[in-house]
């Protein structure tokens, strides 16, 4: 509980859990907490997605990118990179990251090739797209 509420905090503040102000933050901090645990294929896939420096762009208002979520499960939803789209006021350089990247549809989810896939992946189509399958 006291974890949940200094995110609500940082978050709230402008800032992001773990790094500096406008850094992308678990996306629990802003989506909300994923309702199962992460299974063995969420955490190895969210690990390769980490290394190869994906990123997961999304909305607090948005009901697929909980849905997206939720399919990682609650561990794994910490290392995925996530940034959210739609808090401007409170995390203006994850709103400005967003408009860079022109995301025009949540969730997307971009490698830094440039390669895209939008709307909610299944964690095999994830896999797939991202090479580790």
């Amino acid at each position: 509980m006291a974890s949940s509420l200094l995110a609500s905090v940082l978050v709230a503040a402008g800032g992001a859990v773990g790094g500096p102000p406008g850094s992308a933050a678990p996306w629990a901090s802003t989506l909300g907490e994923p309702l199962h645990d992460s299974s063995h294929q969420a955490l190895e896939l969210t690990k390769h997605l980490k290394a190869m420096g994906a990123k997961f762009y999304g909305a607090w208002t948005c009901p697929a990118c909980f849905k997206q979520m939720n399919l990682f499960g609650k561990q794994a939803g910490e290392d995925v990179t996530y940034v959210e789209c739609r808090k401007p006021k409170q995390l203006p350089e994850q709103a400005e990251a967003c408009n860079a990247a022109e995301i025009r549809a949540y969730p997307t989810w971009v490698l830094p090739d440039g390669r895209r896939k939008v709307g909610v992946q299944s964690l095999e189509a994830l896999s797939r797209w991202s090479g580790l399958n």
